[in-house]
């Protein structure tokens, strides 16, 4: 039974070792950009809120209904309730309402609202399915660069095992006699060349297949067992950005933009709920009046005295209970939508941002892995070049070929100083990414 036991775990862990190492195909990586793919997800939820929008052109034409609730209490010179006259008393009062009202006509507002309601959801599920042809043709690209920067790493590392074999059979033939110093030096030049593009290449196919998971949409847990194969052999990445963590800072500019969106989404949330909630609402004032008999010959109370006499004080509190808003509602369906819209946002960006590391240390570590074999090859077409040159002033060599000779050597020192650039400015993205921080901001 143990032995059964163990044969079955063997062969467990050989088939998720193979799985691991499943290679992707076009049609797979499609399928799994439709699904993952954050501006599909977006399309998809903005036709959700279309047919929000719909619903509460819909409610144009519904009555709305409430209730409310009020007391008041009310002290000094007022209105009796029980003889509507004024006199100064005391009340207290409660008033019970529920009321409700529906448009009948209102130019046509209404249902053209209605009309371009509907219309809005047609557009949308056009939108929705253009984001899908466009992703597949962006991934169908992403994955043919892919495939062809594989198949140009195998071609250049063709090419360097041809030019070592070449340049071992010169240094036999050198200390055999039938070939010279100058014909050693070039042909190390042409492998010196040759080993830089065989590793400018290799960073060129890894910045390839990270455009393409970074095109579907693809997770940190898929993206360790990724690969695609291409003329029988399978492409992976390597170096760290094969890895499943990440050193992005979490307070980059970008990422915080992207979460205070989620939050006000939220509130927005929030604020829509409260539209449907009963509201509780307290106030209070103090009323006094003037007045003056113009008709008949008595003489009025002076202005100050009634404005002591007549005045009174009340407060008063009032609940009111929506109970029919269907397009309160649908405004919370949509506020809702509209914080999965946002939190979709935030999770791109962080997507976004990690690549965007990813790729720049893949850049990074690729150029200075460069820049050692850029200083071997400038030696070594400086050495041919000086060759060439004596060989030439001994009438040996043409002006053309020396020419060519100046050119390639000019090309790398160039070269040179174009891949220690690089890895300066992808040194310092890198440290920006990982620290949040870059040079000119305090």
């Amino acid at each position: 039974m143990t032995a059964v036991f163990m044969l079955s775990s063997a062969f467990a862990l050989a088939q998720g070792a193979a799985n691991a190492k499943e290679a992707w195909d076009m049609e797979r990586c499609i399928a799994y950009a439709m699904t993952h793919a954050t501006e599909i997800t977006q399309k998809k939820i903005e036709a959700q809120n279309a047919r929000e929008d719909r619903g509460m052109a819909v409610a144009g034409f519904m009555p709305q209904l409430s209730a409310d609730i009020s007391s008041q209490w009310s002290w000094g010179r007022n209105v009796d309730p029980e003889t509507n006259t004024y006199n100064t008393v005391t009340t207290f009062g409660n008033g019970y309402g529920i009321g409700g009202f529906m448009t009948l006509f209102d130019g046509g507002r209404t249902y053209n609202t209605f009309r371009k309601a509907v219309t809005t959801i047609r557009q949308s599920y056009n939108a929705v399915v253009q984001a899908k042809d466009e992703k597949a043709i962006e991934v169908m690209a992403c994955y043919v660069d892919a495939l062809y920067s594989a198949a140009s790493v195998r071609l250049a590392k063709d090419k360097l095992d041809d030019s070592r074999q070449l340049l071992r059979k010169t240094q036999r033939m050198e200390e055999m006699g039938e070939k010279s110093f100058p014909d050693v030096a070039q042909t190390e030049a042409q492998v010196a060349d040759d080993e830089y593009s065989v590793e400018h290449l290799m960073t060129q196919s890894e910045k390839a297949l990270l455009t393409l998971q970074k095109a579907m949409g693809m997770t940190a847990d898929d993206r360790k067992s990724f690969s695609i194969e291409g003329d029988g052999n399978v492409v992976e990445l390597r170096g760290m950005a094969s890895d499943g963590g990440t050193g992005v800072c979490p307070f980059l500019p970008a990422l915080l933009t992207a979460e205070n969106a989620v939050r006000t989404s939220r509130f927005d949330l929030k604020i829509a709920w409260g539209n449907i909630m009963p509201s509780l609402s307290v106030g209070g004032g103090v009323n006094t009046s003037y007045y003056r008999n113009l008709s008949g010959g008595t003489t009025s109370p002076r202005f100050s005295r009634q404005l002591k006499d007549n005045m009174g004080e009340y407060v008063y509190a009032t609940l009111k209970i929506p109970l029919f808003n269907y397009s309160s509602y649908k405004a919370v369906r949509k506020a809702r939508n509209n914080v999965r819209i946002a939190e979709e946002v935030l999770a791109e960006t962080r997507r976004k941002t990690d690549y965007d590391y990813r790729e720049a240390l893949a850049e990074c570590e690729g150029y200075e892995r460069e820049v050692p074999l850029m200083v071997r090859k400038v030696a070594s077409d400086s050495l041919a070049h000086r060759l060439n040159t004596r060989k030439y002033e001994e009438g040996l060599l043409s002006v053309f070929d020396l020419h060519t000779s100046a050119q390639t050597l000019h090309d790398s020192r160039v070269r040179l100083l174009q891949t220690r650039l690089m890895a300066m400015i992808k040194r310092r993205l890198v440290c920006y990414y990982e620290s949040g921080k870059i040079m000119w901001r305090k």
